[in-house]
């Protein structure tokens, strides 16, 4: 009687165990990844997981030879819309064709990894300045100073408008000279994307904080954009 006890016992703990491991959520790209700009010597890759990972890319010129890499650091999620990555590839030669692919692992509170198919880009000729090739697109510009749309005890949402598509960052903390937190959105492309939106969670209630955007990698341009530094006060909790 006592063994059969037992190895009901030992059953039930077995079949718990299944389910948890069932009910483990699996790191997925849910967007991109995306070439979001590229020169003669360099690319920038981004992409967006469910959950916070690891942002390596994996690239060469040969696609069943993918041995060289560039990575940043690890992403963690930012809500409900996951993470963002962006990893800038630099050392490259002018007018060749690049393979990639790209992988996050270790899987905020999952443990899972995801991988991406191989994708392509081509670097630019030495001295072209532009994405297509013909020279005059315009220096990627800030055309409507990033602002706080909204606050609460413990977030931010700040956005702002560029004359063209371009990475969506913003760079904040308690100290002026000290920006070293980061908080991303998508990468904002084409004609009608140009305005930024970015969410910053986890803040402290009632605390000031400073910050300045970035948008980078204009589509179009190769140029980079980024503000003076702002600040707001998150409310009371």
């Amino acid at each position: 009687m006592r063994k059969a006890i037992l190895a009901l016992a030992l059953s039930f703990a077995l079949c718990g165990l299944g389910v948890a491991q069932n009910n483990t959520k699996q790191l997925q790209i849910t967007n991109g990844p995306t070439v979001e700009g590229v020169g003669d010597t360099w690319a920038v890759v981004a992409w967006t997981t469910n959950e916070g990972s690891s942002s390596v890319l994996h690239y060469g010129t040969d696609q069943n030879n993918l041995n060289q890499t560039a990575q940043q650091d690890y992403q963690k999620s930012q809500s409900s819309q996951g993470a963002n990555h962006r990893v800038r590839i630099d050392n490259l030669q002018p007018g060749a064709t690049y393979y990639f692919k790209v992988d996050s692992g270790q899987g905020e509170q999952t443990g899972t990894t995801a991988s991406s198919n191989v994708g392509q880009f081509t670097t630019k000729q030495a001295g072209q300045t532009s994405q297509n090739g013909q020279g005059g697109a315009g220096n990627l510009q800030i055309t409507q100073a990033p602002s706080v749309a909204r606050v609460g005890d413990t977030w931010a949402v700040v956005t702002w408008t560029t004359n063209a598509g371009g990475s969506s960052v913003v760079h904040y903390g308690t100290d002026a000279n000290n920006l070293s937190q980061v908080a991303q959105a998508q990468y904002a492309q084409g004609a009608n994307e140009t305005r930024h939106r970015v969410r910053i969670t986890g803040l402290q209630p009632n605390t000031n904080y400073y910050f300045t955007v970035d948008s980078g990698e204009g589509q179009g341009t190769g140029t980079s954009a980024a503000s003076t530094v702002s600040q707001f006060t998150t409310k009371p909790q």
